[in-house]
């Protein structure tokens, strides 16, 4: 999953939504993707490289 997609379309949902409980969970549900997405983002920086075996 794209995380990065889902939290703009969520942002786009809290823009164009008319109550804050609507505008609450969706800024909520893009604060979520954004985590994931940058956990991802870390994850994979942070694991070393697997040495080759010959």
């Amino acid at each position: 999953m794209d995380y990065l997609v889902e939290a703009k379309k969520f942002i786009q949902r809290a823009r164009d939504a008319t109550t804050p409980e609507v505008i609450s969970q969706d800024l909520s549900m893009a604060d979520w993707c954004l985590a994931q997405a940058i956990a991802e983002r870390d994850g994979a920086s942070t694991e070393k490289p697997k040495k080759k075996s010959n």
